[in-house]
């Protein structure tokens, strides 16, 4: 992050493989012994006794992950007058402030590159800065010259140093570099080296002071001990063989700079120029303009945060400024990190999903010790949040979260979804046993309901369990008694829609690699005693799916009631967005859900809904799947408007980044929709194009759209009409494809390009 002031800069650093820890197991063993009593309290609607017992036997011991922490910052102050001030104060440098002219900073995301300029005394001052990823550098290149285009020599001076609080164990100058180390935890060294043409460098106490140079080049890395032994070393070496010399005074600073920055941006171009997308209008240019520009923004946030070889997106992503962050900045999995990356395929960046799928399997083994030691079960589970580590234990002693242990089921569903956009069948073999691990966990953990389907058999539900991250009240015997609001249950609405959806792909997934075995007849038998969605009294979709049957002490044969009608999170319909269970379709079935989805929405609008921004981002793809292009564009509006930053973060508040991610997914969501229907031999992939087109987007073209079914698409539209749309084949197989636009319905065979 660089926060850009004239005189005193502060670049603000961050590796995402700093964190405050090593893996811990904190399991705990007391929950096996536990669970059947929690389950007979909720059977007996003893709600508020089974949390008391949970928050005991389910908690994590300790009850905190690993946080993830920012490196530091880079602290540089200027002075043309070769005095420099202090970083903590404003004398002497602060002085410089009143004679800046003509100021201008850009973040130009077509190439990754921040610009700073500004006069000063007749001189022109230009710092540039991008971070290389095949390099695994920042480079930041000082410049000057005069404002009538002459050379101006000697006019770059700065003091330079590391700085990261107390939260480090060694600080100095090795070899004309400065260094900050951390000895503990995960151990990490960030490194910098100034080289420079002309003037004088002093490398000492932690500092390097450069004086009257005419160009600089400063080139810092950072490197931790969970990837590399040496950091130190690796650290120099790195920034030495980019330069080909450890000596501070070189003429080679242009070819250096011009080498790393073709390098980046090869790099960088390769994702970001595989879409193209405009927009008119019927309002002013600006908002166009705008929109697309935030668009681009998130597009640029996501290559830059997650890259094969990187950690996933988390909460803050790679811009987190904080030793102990919001939340922990981790991973957040009962939404926020999946969030992160409902856009990626849609957005032709189906490369920036292989993190989550590492971590994934970095989650495999301790879920597999999660699942055994606290629930006795097979299989592999974790619970709301994860991090660093893949640590799959509960978190904290929040109830309404806690002990929800759907986070590696829903994790697991993005390896089908991947597929789906892919169909890289050796992708999919490579990952099954993860969709298959976390099907066998819920085999051995679902227990019986009190309803039954269609066939009389009994439902199967998760036990205990809670709808992330909301309350209900739970109605009393004695009328005069006020309802108890309480979290646990026995079933909700997000469980069902989850499962239904992952053994569902896990038994495709078998069925298409061969892989079929004594599990999938489970799968399948499994699959038809989770419910379905279902309607609430209120005419929104049911939340919560299990009622109390007990006589004493609490008897209800009301559906449940929310505690918070405006929640912010939209678990209960999972099943429309994310999930595609509740489709447009004309049948009575999806018409009665749809119009009870919608009922949802509105309600939760009603009492103050969406009132975070990740939770905003959510109703944008919501109102999108229900093609209600207005609603949809109205709280994109309201997004960026109330919950976008000058910066254009996405503001949660705090920052988070989910809400930028989540509103990429809703642009694309509003402009094409796609999926493949399954309902007979012929594989069929159906795309509807301009699905939730607002009336007041009249015109445009988007270019290097993905669908699924390993589709690329290109179109354009003109007074809301389509204009010959191209569609490109990009697998090996023939497609069988329908699309629909404009009300009309085309049937195609696309061959292989």
């Amino acid at each position: 992050m660089i926060f850009g002031s004239p005189d005193r800069e502060r670049i603000q650093l961050n590796e995402d493989s700093i964190w405050s820890g090593g893996f811990r197991d904190r399991n705990n063993p007391a929950a096996k012994e536990a669970l059947a009593e929690v389950r007979q309290l909720l059977n007996e609607g003893r709600v508020a006794e089974a949390e008391e017992l949970c928050l005991e036997c389910f908690s994590g011991i300790p009850p905190a992950q690993r946080v993830y922490q920012t490196t530091g910052e880079l602290q540089i102050s200027f002075s043309p007058e070769g005095m420099f001030g202090h970083p903590w104060s404003g004398t002497r440098s602060g002085a410089l402030m009143t004679g800046i002219t003509n100021y201008k900073r850009e973040l130009d995301l077509s190439r990754a590159v921040h610009t700073l300029s500004f006069e000063y005394k007749g001189i022109i001052f230009k710092r540039e800065c991008f971070i290389s990823a095949p390099d695994g550098l920042l480079a930041l290149r000082f410049t000057s010259e005069s404002t009538d285009g002459s050379p101006a020599d000697g006019k770059i001076s700065f003091r330079s140093s590391l700085e990261r609080g107390v939260f480090y164990d060694r600080k100095g100058n090795f070899q004309n570099a400065a260094y900050l180390c951390r000895d503990t935890d995960i151990p990490f060294c960030v490194m910098f080296k100034v080289f420079q043409k002309d003037g004088t460098q002093k490398n000492r106490g932690g500092f390097i002071t450069v004086e009257n140079a005419d160009e600089a080049l400063l080139l810092l890395d950072i490197r931790t001990k969970f990837r590399e032994d040496d950091c130190e070393a690796i650290c120099l070496a790195n920034i030495n063989k980019q330069i080909e010399s450890d000596n501070w005074q070189c003429a080679a600073i242009e070819s250096c700079w011009e080498k790393l920055l073709k390098n980046h941006l090869d790099d960088y171009r390769n994702f970001y120029n595989r879409m193209d997308f405009a927009l008119n209008t019927s309002t002013e240019k600006s908002t166009s303009d705008e929109l697309i520009r935030y668009f681009n923004f998130c597009r640029y946030l996501l290559i830059s945060c997650s890259r094969p070889g990187t950690f996933p997106a988390n909460l803050q992503g790679l811009w987190n400024p904080h030793i102990d962050p919001p939340w922990g900045c981790d991973y957040t999995i009962n939404i926020n990190a999946q969030m992160n990356y409902w856009a990626a395929c849609t957005c032709n960046l189906a490369e920036t999903e292989e993190p989550l799928f590492d971590l994934l399997e970095r989650m495999y083994p301790n879920g597999k010790q999660t699942a055994q030691i606290m629930y006795g079960c097979r299989g592999f589970t974790a619970h709301h949040n994860t991090d660093l580590w893949g640590d799959t234990a509960p978190r904290d002693y929040w109830i309404p979260a806690s002990y929800w242990v759907l986070g590696a089921a829903w994790l697991s569903i993005h390896i089908w979804e991947h597929y789906e956009y892919t169909q890289d069948k050796n992708f999919l073999k490579k990952y099954f046993y993860l969709l298959k691990e976390a099907c066998v966990f819920f085999i051995d953990f679902l227990s019986p309901g009190t309803k039954t389907n269609t066939e009389g058999e009994t439902y199967l539900v998760v036990s205990p369990s809670v709808s992330p991250e909301n309350s209900y009240f739970q109605k009393t015997a004695a009328k005069s008694d006020p309802p108890l609001c309480v979290s646990l249950c026995k079933g909700c609405a997000m469980d069902d829609q989850i499962l239904r959806k992952l053994f569902s792909a896990a038994i495709r997934s078998a069925e298409l690699l061969g892989n079929e075995d004594e599990y999938i007849d489970q799968f399948r038998s499994v699959l038809k005693r989770i419910a379905e969605p279902a309607i609430h009294s209120n005419g929104g979709i049911c939340e919560w799916n299990e009622t109390n049957v007990s006589n004493e002490p609490y008897v209800s044969s009301e559906p449940y009631e929310e505690a918070e009608p405006g929640h912010r999170h939209f678990s209960h319909l999972w099943a429309l967005m994310p999930g595609d269970a509740i489709i447009i379709e004309e049948t009575l079935k999806n018409s009665a859900l749809l119009s009870a989805a919608r009922k949802s929405i509105e309600r939760r609008l009603a009492a103050d809904g969406g009132h975070t921004g990740w939770s905003r981002a959510w109703l944008v793809n919501l109102f999108a799947r229900l093609a209600d292009g207005e609603a949809a564009l109205e709280n994109l509006n309201t997004l960026l408007k109330d919950f976008t930053l000058p910066n254009l973060f996405n503001n949660g508040p705090p920052f988070q980044i989910d809400g930028n991610f989540g509103a990429l997914s809703g642009i694309t969501q509003m402009l094409m929709q796609s999926r493949i229907c399954y309902d007979n031999e012929q594989r069929e992939v159906e795309i509807k194009i301009l699905p939730a087109l607002p009336k007041s987007w009249t015109s445009g073209s988007i270019k290097g759209l993905r669908t699924k079914g390993n589709l690329e698409i290109d179109f354009e539209w003109k007074d809301r009409k389509v204009i010959s749309p191209i569609i490109r084949n990009k697998g090996t197989e023939e497609v069988h494809v329908k699309i629909f636009h404009d009300g009309k319905k085309l049937d195609l065979v696309l061959k292989p390009e």
